[in-house]
């Protein structure tokens, strides 16, 4: 039985005469001249509006939390037989999985050590014998896979899972994938002879900030590299000359906030392109211009706000108590200490308020609950304090940077699947990764505060009332703030691996033993 269900279904009830579905921007002009895309856009958006129109309060709109834990908890023993297309991305269905159901709440308390262990054990047999994570048992390392084998570690917070880690092999690996000259000098290669762009570069960066192998010489033209792959029209690509894309784009900023590098880049530029991605009428977001919604990019494109928000209109009293030592962070990357740029504090700087809970003065102001407590909000998160450093706010009381409302109900009331999952958009099925970042995605959309127009903040809060909220997540490595703490600070208590440079200095040992046979 689907407990978690209201008594009353939602495509039960007739659609309002008349519902009021205002669009955020004007229609997007076709000239009368059809094409494929516009006719699916269309179609699209008529689906949307269907399904928008059955819900006319948003206090009805529901997320079928059980029905999401079942279809997850399934995938962890046993796949669908069209999954045996991802057998080099074992890593990746794991880590969509636990992040999913730590967004749910599954993980609240430590992760039981036989959980752990079975998860552990197997991403240890995906770990390259030259350093890195293959997709699989006993694959070539990529920086895909890596990335997310060392989050699933980090997300069962389990010492006996971070040991298994090599890090001076995985900083071999990662040195080893390095472009030190031409065009895309500073980027890294995804894997030997594989291409270079900026998703791989970020995964190395999320991986060596939080094992604490970051060096000098790994973050050499990392930065420029990055700011080479913004666009014309604000966003960023892949590659210099690439077509802005929203995935590149959050990768980008992200890699750039781990070094405190942004100010290398138009961040201004960025988001306003950022902000022209949530669609008109559906509420969610594209990846490109004149593509079609896409129930992914409520993270890829919806995590860039918490980190634009905080460079550009930071909320005086939601700064993480991180931000204190910014400056000490900012030499982090070039002196090679490795302290990725959040600090990794329960708050982590680089989001809007991530400071669990916000002080006591503000309030959670769910759609479809009048007004609840900013305690509410602890059951999401465990509560630290928060520094209040004096900043300015610009933006006019009530404002966000995109609006969180309408990215929630697209996501409540057009990708949930029936049977648990969610969908890239309605007419599709459920898979794991469009549940992990449509829930990623959720989860930024109910942590969002603006401004009180007083001096402080309020939480967005959750459509459909605090039933429906999910617990953060880190903007820059997108898992548990908790655990990326954790983990960050049991790694950065060993000491850096050894740097090529230093052993390139070290002595050449000869074998002055001779073949007497």
């Amino acid at each position: 039985m689907r407990s978690s269900k209201p008594d009353k279904v939602l495509g039960s009830m007739e659609p309002p005469v008349n519902h009021p579905n205002p669009r955020l921007f004007p229609p997007a002009k076709t000239d009368n001249n059809e094409t494929a895309s516009s006719d699916e856009q269309a179609r699209i958006e008529w689906l949307c509006q269907q399904l928008l129109s059955f819900c006319p309060d948003p206090i009805q709109a529901f997320l079928y939390k059980n029905e999401h834990k079942e279809y997850l908890i399934s995938g962890l023993t046993r796949l669908p037989g069209g999954y045996s297309s991802l057998d080099a991305s074992r890593p990746w269905i794991l880590f969509w999985i636990l992040h999913s159901l730590e967004l749910l709440g599954m993980f609240k308390g430590p992760m039981s050590e036989e959980d752990a262990k079975r998860i552990y054990t197997f991403l240890d047999k995906c770990q390259a014998p030259t350093g890195g994570f293959g997709g699989g048992p006993q694959q070539t390392a990529h920086l895909a896979p890596t990335y997310a084998a060392v989050m699933s570690i980090v997300i069962t917070g389990s010492e006996k899972a971070y040991k298994t880690i090599n890090r001076q092999k995985m900083y071999d690996f990662l040195m080893s994938l390095k472009v030190t000259e031409g065009l895309l000098q500073g980027g890294f290669s995804v894997t030997k002879d594989g291409e270079i762009d900026t998703r791989g570069t970020y995964t190395c960066m999320a991986v060596a900030s939080i094992l604490n192998i970051i060096t000098p010489e790994l973050v050499e033209g990392v930065a420029e590299f990055i700011a080479r792959n913004q666009t014309y029209e604000g966003g960023i690509g892949a590659e210099p000359g690439n077509e802005a894309h929203g995935g590149y784009a959050y990768c980008g900023l992200a890699t750039l906030r781990i070094l405190n590098r942004t100010d290398i880049i138009d961040l201004d530029a960025l988001l306003q392109w950022t902000t022209q991605r949530q669609m008109s009428l559906e509420g969610g977001f594209q990846g490109r211009t004149n593509k079609l919604v896409d129930s992914c990019y409520s993270w890829w494109v919806g995590g860039i706000f918490p980190l634009l928000q905080d460079l550009l209109y930071p909320l005086p009293n939601h700064r993480s108590s991180a931000d204190a030592k910014s400056n000490e962070d900012k030499k982090g990357a070039s002196t090679g200490s490795g302290k990725p740029s959040s600090g990794n504090e329960s708050g982590t700087k680089g989001t809007t308020g991530v400071n669990n809970g916000g002080s006591n003065s503000s309030s959670i102001k769910g759609s479809g609950d009048k007004k609840m407590n900013a305690s509410m909000a602890s059951s999401s998160s465990s509560s630290s304090s928060s520094s209040s450093s004096p900043s300015t706010y610009s933006m006019r009381p009530g404002l966000a940077l995109f609006d969180p409302v309408k990215l929630q109900e697209y996501i409540l009331l057009c990708c949930q699947g029936d049977r648990g999952g969610l969908k890239d958009k309605p007419g599709k099925r459920v898979d794991y990764y469009h549940t992990c970042y449509s829930l990623s995605g959720l989860s930024m959309a109910q942590h969002q505060y603006v401004s009180d127009g007083k001096g402080g903040a309020e939480l967005n809060g959750p459509v459909g009332g605090v039933r429906n909220l999910l617990t953060r997540t880190d903007p820059t490595y997108n898992a548990s703030p908790q655990r990326v703490k954790q983990a960050y600070e049991f790694f950065h208590k060993l000491p850096l691996p050894k740097t090529w440079t230093e052993r390139k200095m070290e002595p050449v040992k000869v074998n002055m033993d001779l073949d007497r046979s």
